[in-house]
Parts: structure tokens; C-alpha cells; sequence
């Protein structure tokens, strides 16, 4: 159990289980199919003895603020707070006495909180999406009539993939490559105007490679080297 501060948010147990709920419930998920994830993801936490008061804080706030608050969920949480079991944990962790009637304090609120339906649900927030890139290779032909990329591609900062893309200065473009790695070693250079020297490290993982490309007549021919 990594402990912040007394609040209900206030350490790493609770912030997974209410965090990962609402990542879900953004998404889309139902208040009870969310629930059941949580319960079959997080299994571990909610059988923990260190863990399971406070993955049951974190369940019943994020049911609470979504009009989805179980009886059971509730009645786990009260009887923990009236027992004092997780008051008792803390003095176990070495909490003192002002910190200890702190988190009394911060739990009889939370208790009292949850026993009254929340008026409205939560409302969902779209999740963001980003799409960023980070680029490795572009070179143009001397003529000037076409160019070559390759991208890292990233959604929200998580790496989606490597691609390599063609494009026509007259408007037309295709993808050349795909590759899944991140921070692999790619280069290119131009032989001439229509031929591509792809340079890249051995054992790539290809998802597509295309050995030559077309635009209104214009031709490149792809050729692949292994460095």
C-alpha cells in the first residue's frame, strides 16, 4: 500500500481502482460491466490484505460518482470504517496519532459522503487523443517531383508504429512500409529519380514493404539493404 496522505485518494491503491474505472467508463463501458472489470482485473488488490480497504474506497467513490453504488459494496466499506480495521492497519504501519485521527476523520466524512445518492452521475469525458509523430527519414528526389518519409507514430505518447510514406509533389501519395519497433535504424537515399534505397537494420518486423510505387505515370522502384 503506497500511502500519500490520509485522503481517500490519497495513496497508489485507491488512485488505480478509481482511475481505471473511470478510464473504462469514459470509453464507453456500462457502470456494472465496468465494475465487473475492475473486480476481475484488480483481483489481487481486493484479496490483499494491505490493499483491500482501500481498493474497496476507491470501487465504492468511482460507483458513487456514477449512480452505481452497490449494497454490498457499501456495506463492506461501512463496516470496515466502524470496525476501525483500517485505522488499526495504519497504527500497524506506523502511522501516529495525529495522522490516525486524520484518516478517522477522512473516513467518517467518506462514509457519510457515499450514504447519500449522489443527485447526478458523473458525466463521461471523451478521452483525448493526440496523434504525434517523430520523424527519422526525408529525402527528396533532385528533380523534386517526389519525396520519402518515415515516421515514428505515436497515439496519446504510446508507439503505434513505423511507417513510410511516398509522396508526389502533384498531389498523390501511398504507403511504402510498416514496421512495428520503436527506435529502430532506418535511413534513405535517392540513386536517382526513380530509384529508393531503403537502409535499415537487420530482423525488422515488416508489416509491409513495397517494392516500387506509381503516380500518374511516374514510377519509383524501392530497393531494401540491411546495414
Amino acid at each position: 500500500m503506497g500511502v500519500w496522505n490520509t485522503e481517500i485518494k490519497g495513496n497508489d491503491t485507491t488512485l488505480d481502482i478509481y482511475s481505471n474505472f473511470f478510464e473504462k467508463y469514459n470509453n464507453g463501458g456500462s457502470q456494472v460491466w465496468v465494475s465487473k472489470e475492475i473486480k476481475t482485473e484488480f483481483a489481487d488488490y481486493f484479496s490483499d490484505s494491505d490493499d483491500r480497504n482501500n481498493s474497496l474506497f476507491g470501487l465504492a467513490l468511482a460507483q458513487w460518482e456514477t449512480k452505481s453504488l452497490e449494497p454490498e459494496i457499501l456495506k463492506q466499506v461501512k463496516e470496515i470504517i466502524d470496525s476501525g480495521t483500517d485505522l488499526e492497519l495504519w497504527k500497524e504501519l506506523g502511522a501516529d496519532e495525529k495522522t490516525i485521527q486524520e484518516r478517522k476523520t477522512e473516513l467518517q466524512n467518506f462514509l457519510k459522503l457515499i450514504s447519500t445518492e449522489k443527485p447526478k452521475a458523473k458525466r463521461r469525458v471523451r478521452p483525448k487523443f493526440e496523434f504525434t509523430t517523430n520523424e527519422l527519414v526525408r529525402t527528396s528526389t533532385a528533380d523534386g517531383t517526389k519525396e520519402f518519409r518515415v515516421n515514428e507514430e505515436f497515439t496519446n505518447g504510446k508507439y503505434v508504429h513505423t511507417s513510410g510514406i511516398m509522396e508526389w509533389n502533384s498531389g498523390g501519395g501511398a504507403g511504402i512500409l510498416y514496421f512495428n519497433g520503436e527506435g529502430k535504424k532506418v535511413s534513405a537515399k535517392w540513386i536517382d529519380n526513380n530509384n529508393l534505397e531503403i537502409i535499415h537494420e537487420t530482423n525488422l518486423n515488416f508489416v509491409k514493404k513495397k517494392n516500387e510505387s506509381f503516380f500518374r505515370g511516374d514510377k519509383a522502384i524501392i530497393k531494401y539493404k540491411v546495414e
